[in-house]
């Protein structure tokens, strides 16, 4: 209980303060007659004493750690990790802004993710508002700020990534989209599905990264910041070959005076409105990945090929190999057909049988 009194003689008495930390009662003398001045200083000492509740160190705020986050890490990140992070902080401010780091717990964090969810997030959007908050946590261990990352003690199996994707845009789809787009534009749509490259890697490409005699692109600015090489298919290194070189740009794809595309996407949707075409510029990728193990079944390979970082990332592709199955199906088929006949058991020794 803490709280401020009166003590001394009459006429000159002052105020004192008083509460329990850790089980002891802590007596300080305010120095003023003013109650108003004892109480003000009553809340400064509190605030002492917590944040020196660390076994001496400070204890530090989720706004300090963001801070020193944005001057130290942001930089240092891609633009568009930026931005995503930039989004899921304005998530997070709400319920975490005002809090020390130390007072950032389970409930907390089951809270957030309750209003979120009430507020229509999908468990795919709330796992990276969750990753954003754990990487400034662990920003936040490093700098002595905070003890343990608490985001990484929260169990986030429920909430769900989207299914795995079990259709795709077919060729139609594509030849669609190529119909109505600028010439240049549906070159870029037709290597996108012919490469399974991500938009981004595509509109900046150089053609100081294509080798046409290795039939190969080098990608060196990826979104997992780990260069790798794309091989080319015939169809792909026929878009590559048909794609007409600017005298003075050095981008493989470019529109009015050699300029790389920076706005694709929404270019993209404007053209895929036009074209009737439901389908995202992302699944082109999805189409190249899909259709590559359906013809090879070379996990590794569409692993290095699409630059996923674990091949749990390419695993989500997995079901679209059925061939094992169906081979094993027919083994059991011919099995069946093949096997003897069991003879009957002798009455009184046949074995019960349960589901």
């Amino acid at each position: 209980m803490a709280g401020v009194y009166k003590r001394g003689r009459k006429g000159a008495e002052t105020y004192w303060i008083r509460f329990q930390w850790r089980g002891k009662e802590v007596r300080r003398s305010a120095r003023t007659s003013s109650k108003m001045v004892a109480q003000q200083y009553l809340a400064q000492v509190l605030e002492e004493h917590r944040r020196l509740d660390r076994g001496g160190r400070p204890r530090r705020s989720y706004q300090e750690a963001l801070e020193r986050f944005c001057i130290e890490v942001m930089p240092t990140l891609k633009a568009s990790t930026q931005r995503r992070y930039g989004t899921s902080f304005r998530q997070l401010d709400p319920f975490f802004g005002r809090l020390l780091l130390d007072a950032i717990n389970k409930a907390r964090l089951s809270e957030f993710v309750a209003a979120r969810r009430k507020g229509g997030a999908t468990g795919a959007t709330i796992r990276r508002d969750l990753a954003t908050l754990s990487g400034v946590c662990s920003c936040a261990v490093a700098w002595d700020y905070i003890d343990a990352n608490p985001v990484k003690a929260f169990d986030r199996r429920h909430l769900k990534e989207a299914p795995p994707r079990t259709s795709y845009p077919a060729d139609a789809d594509v030849e669609r989209l190529v119909e109505r787009a600028s010439p240049m534009m549906g070159r870029i749509v037709q290597f996108l599905a012919q490469t399974g490259m991500r938009q981004e890697e595509a509109v900046s490409l150089e053609w100081s990264q294509v080798s046409i005699e290795r039939r190969e692109v080098r990608l060196t600015k990826t979104k997992t910041s780990a260069p790798r090489v794309v091989p080319l298919s015939d169809k792909a290194l026929g878009t590559i070959l048909g794609t007409p070189r600017h005298p003075t740009s050095t981008y493989v794809f470019w529109h009015d005076a050699g300029q790389r595309y920076s706005s694709f996407a929404s270019q993209y949707r404007n053209l895929a409105n036009r074209a009737g075409v439901l389908w995202r510029c992302h699944d082109l990728r999805h189409k190249f990945a899909s259709e590559f193990l359906q013809r090879t079944g070379d996990l590794p390979a569409l692993q290095a090929i699409l630059g996923h970082r674990t091949v749990a990332m390419t695993m989500r592709y997995a079901h679209i190999l059925t061939a094992h199955l169906h081979d094993a199906m027919a083994k059991f088929g011919t099995n069946v057909r093949t096997s003897k006949a069991v003879p009957d058991c002798p009455e009184g020794s046949r074995a019960s049988v349960s589901a």
